[in-house]
C-alpha cells in the first residue's frame, strides 16, 4: 500500500470511454517496520531531487481506502493561529492511523 494525497478528482473521455482520474502527492514510508511505541507507519512526503512534491495523475480504481494523517509534531507548540487545513502542508512527518475504524485497521495490520 502506498499513501497519496488527492488534490483533485477529474475525468477525461478518450475514443468515447471516460476515466476517472486523481491527481496526487505521493507519501514515503520513514521506515521498513512501524513506529515501535505508537504501532503506527511514519511517512512524509515524496520530493524530487529538486525538493518538490512528486506529482501524479492515477486512475480513480487504484484507490483502496481513505487514509487518516496524525502529524507528527514534535516539541515546539502548535500556534494558537493554527488553521486545521494547513496541516498536510505544515508538517513533515505524519502517523497513518489505522486506529481510525474496523476497515482500515484490517486493511492495513491484516
Amino acid at each position: 500500500m502506498v499513501i497519496a494525497r488527492v488534490l483533485l478528482f477529474f475525468s477525461i473521455t478518450y475514443r468515447r470511454v471516460d476515466y476517472s482520474c486523481a491527481l496526487v502527492n505521493w507519501f514515503l514510508c520513514d521506515d521498513d517496520v512501524a513506529d515501535e511505541d505508537t504501532g503506527m507507519w511514519m511517512v512524509r512526503l515524496e520530493k524530487d531531487r529538486w525538493k518538490q512534491p512528486v506529482f501524479e495523475v492515477i486512475n480513480m480504481d487504484s484507490i483502496v481506502c481513505g487514509a487518516h494523517l496524525l502529524p507528527v509534531f514534535g516539541t515546539q507548540r502548535v500556534p494558537e493561529r493554527f488553521l486545521f487545513h494547513e496541516a498536510l502542508d505544515r508538517y513533515k512527518s505524519f502517523f497513518v492511523n489505522h486506529f481510525v475504524d474496523h476497515h482500515v485497521h484490517e486493511l492495513i495490520t491484516g
